[in-house]
């Protein structure tokens, strides 16, 4: 063999070598997947997902589970589809999926690290308002409990009490309305727990922040844990009926929403004789299983 080929011939080995060896760099930086269609089957989900989910059943009830620090480089990226539109979330650190006597998705729970420990208050505010604007995107709308009157955010500034109405404790008050914008001292008035309800289609979701204080500078950095619930229709209504009447939701819940309905109206009446407004375009979202 010539010198000069010689010399290609090593050359194109130490070329290919590098190619390789960057192709395999980037396999290791690339991010785990998890991509849900809650119109699939769990089968669907786990072929579609690279990251390693674990798999723990009895003869009713499966979970997968998938966990990472929130010093781990592979934190995982969440893919919902559903409704021809998608919701991208990155920096998961904790998924847990169930499935209930059946092969789809009953619950599932997402946990994202979405700031790093002691970090601004205002940094945590500006990615829990990027997350609404991405669940608002992808069509998540808000949603509030048939029973609780439909008060819009705007209206959040003339209640003293935070999650109260008429003294009574509600879940989807002007507060949690996630189209109100907070200032930072709205924000850190608010507990340590706070949920957003959304729903989309037979799918609901609970956003919820948890926020703990920095002793030292209370007022400017604290840590943050961000989690989404996502519950099937079936599992969400479910949660209306008294646990040992779960299995007949479907004849139970109409009496109940009726009766939630007339709490509603009972609310909105006296709110409006004090002059707070009232969101009249707020619709209950279909329910399917009673159509």
């Amino acid at each position: 063999m010539l010198p000069g080929a010689k010399m290609r011939k090593t050359l194109a080995i130490v070329v290919i070598a590098a190619l390789f060896g960057c192709e395999n760099s980037d396999m290791k930086n690339d991010k785990p997947t998890i991509n849900i269609n809650f119109n699939e089957p769990i089968q669907s989900l786990l072929s579609a997902s690279t990251a390693s989910l674990s798999r723990d059943c009895n003869s009713d009830i499966c979970f997968y589970e998938f966990d990472t620090s929130s010093d781990s480089p592979n934190k995982a990226i969440l893919t919902i589809d559903s409704g021809g539109q998608s919701l991208v979330l990155e920096e998961v650190i904790g998924a847990m999926l169930m499935t209930y006597k059946s092969d789809f998705l009953a619950n599932s729970y997402i946990t994202l690290n979405g700031v790093k420990p002691d970090t601004e208050h205002a940094l945590a505010m500006q990615y829990f308002n990027e997350t609404i604007a991405k669940l608002n995107k992808a069509g998540w709308q808000r949603y509030i409990y048939p029973n609780e009157a439909r008060i819009p955010g705007a209206e959040a500034k003339k209640f003293k009490e935070i999650d109260e109405i008429f003294g009574a404790p509600v879940g989807t008050g002007p507060w949690q309305d996630p189209a109100l914008k907070l200032s930072k001292d709205q924000w850190l008035s608010l507990p340590m727990f706070n949920n957003w309800l959304f729903y989309k289609d037979s799918e609901y979701l609970k956003l919820t922040v948890q926020r703990e204080n920095n002793s030292k500078a209370p007022k400017e950095i604290g840590s943050y844990l961000f989690t989404l619930t996502f519950r099937s229709e079936s599992d969400f209504y479910k949660g209306f009926i008294d646990d040992q009447e779960h299995d007949n939701w479907q004849k139970l819940l109409p009496a109940e929403l009726k009766r939630m309905a007339q709490e509603r109206a009972q609310t909105e009446a006296r709110l409006k004789q004090m002059g707070i407004a009232i969101d009249e375009n707020y619709q209950d979202p279909p329910i399917k299983a009673l159509e």
